[in-house]
């Protein structure tokens, strides 16, 4: 093993450590593919264009709806804000609702939109099935749905309803959390920090951190989920995980938020040594931590692209431009490091 595996846990109540003991996942357990480690991203988002056609103001009267998934995430408010700086170039007038990942909220809210007569919607289903009966009824009365991440492993038909689907590069991004945590500890043990929520686009996202991770030669310790999203949530799910495995070497998460509660909960345990490694952000406080050694790596996704093309995308549909869109596509972001991370631009 790359690290240590002689640490003391503080911060930890002993109850805590005695009910976790004996439930941490198979140490013996050996990686599924002891073959070859992939030398170049061999997914199936490999041959996904990248973007949707731009198209012109044709100076229409358009009104789209905008379902937020959940608006208090900060990457998810850059990609609205870039949704909302798109529509006002194009006069369009931008309807925003937060399901704050309730999924019959979102229900909800999507025929909201319908009874106000949006010309096109733009959704990031919480639970992509759950909308089938209002995707049906804005089908029928022609209304264009463009979604993101809908369909998050795209080796997959998009489902029924959804016009065209912006995906995150979930599948990417897992390849390049794996590829840099090899490079950094060659046969390190990782350990994965999910989120309870019904969200597809996280489950996948979870699934195939260890199916990469595992392909590059690394031991997978186990997942723990955060019960909310939250900091409150995320500290538990960190300590769980290294309750279980206080021989771990590296911790993989999926935002900001996760990542710097992880660093810290690290640090106050004494295991400062393991590596955090995050996707789907890098903000300013991120951007510090890398700079400081706390966090080891972060993908950095084009959030304010991407919600600017979902905008394209709709009016496009709209207004019968560059149709048929890409039933798929998917903008690819960047590895954030040591080595780079003073060229980058924070994600606020």
């Amino acid at each position: 093993m790359a690290m240590n595996k002689t640490r003391f846990l503080t911060g930890l109540t002993l109850a805590s450590a005695l009910a976790l003991t004996g439930c941490g996942g198979n140490t013996d357990a050996k990686p599924a593919a002891a073959a070859e480690r992939p030398t170049a991203y061999d997914g199936p988002a490999k041959d996904l264009p990248e973007n949707f056609p731009v198209p012109q103001d044709k100076g229409d009267d358009v009104t789209i709806g905008y379902l937020q998934i959940y608006g208090a995430l900060p990457t998810l408010a850059v990609q609205q804000r870039g949704a909302e700086a798109r529509a006002k170039a194009l006069g369009v007038d931008l309807i925003v609702k937060d399901a704050e990942l309730n999924p019959q909220k979102q229900v909800s809210q999507f025929d909201e939109l319908l009874a106000e007569d949006v010309d096109a919607i733009v959704v990031y289903p919480v639970v992509p099935e759950s909308l089938g009966p209002a995707l049906a009824k804005a089908e029928k009365a022609g209304i264009p749905v463009i979604a993101t991440n809908a369909n998050p492993d795209v080796s997959k038909p998009l489902g029924e309803g959804y016009d065209a689907d912006l995906e995150a590069p979930i599948d990417r991004e897992a390849y390049a959390m794996a590829e840099f945590g090899a490079d950094a500890q060659s046969g390190a043990k990782f350990g994965i920090i999910g989120n309870a929520a019904p969200i597809a686009a996280l489950k996948y996202m979870a699934k195939q951190e260890k199916y990469w991770g595992e392909r590059f030669g690394l031991e997978f310790a186990g997942q723990v989920d955060a019960k909310e999203d939250t900091a409150a949530g995320y500290g538990p799910a960190v300590s769980e995980l290294i309750a279980k495995n206080p021989d771990i070497d590296q911790v993989w998460v999926y935002n900001d938020l996760v990542a710097l509660t992880a660093s810290t909960v690290l640090k106050s345990s004494g295991m400062s040594d393991v590596k955090v490694i995050s996707n789907s952000g890098a903000g300013k406080a991120v951007l510090a931590a890398i700079k400081s050694g706390d966090i080891a790596m972060s993908y950095q996704l084009p959030w304010a692209d991407q919600g600017e093309a979902l905008v394209n995308a709709a009016y496009g549909s709209v207004t019968g431009q560059n149709l048929p869109l890409p039933k798929m596509v998917s903008l690819q972001g960047t590895a954030i490091t040591a080595d780079n991370v003073d060229e980058a631009t924070p994600t606020e």
